[in-house]
């Protein structure tokens, strides 16, 4: 019975739209409109950071390394690529 139910939940469409809502939080965090989000590993002391889209760099949260790549400005489908 508890099987049946959670496959039929899966089956409908969300109930809340999470792209816009993170949209928002990201937007909010970044203090500008955010396109997307990137993360990057630090080369120097190998943390994972966040880049919030549209960014001239990066700057690491614990040694403060600039990140100036060139795929920051890259959409998702051509880093697949």
């Amino acid at each position: 019975m508890l099987l049946e139910q959670l496959v039929e939940k899966a089956a409908q469409p969300p109930e809340y739209d999470w792209d816009s809502y993170y949209s928002w939080l990201f937007s909010g965090f970044a203090g500008r409109d955010v396109t997307d989000v990137n993360f990057w590993l630090c080369k120097k002391c190998l943390s994972v950071n966040i880049v919030y889209l549209p960014a001239r760099y990066g700057k690491c949260r614990s040694c403060g390394l600039l990140h100036l790549p060139d795929d920051m400005h890259k959409t998702k489908e051509e880093s697949i690529r």
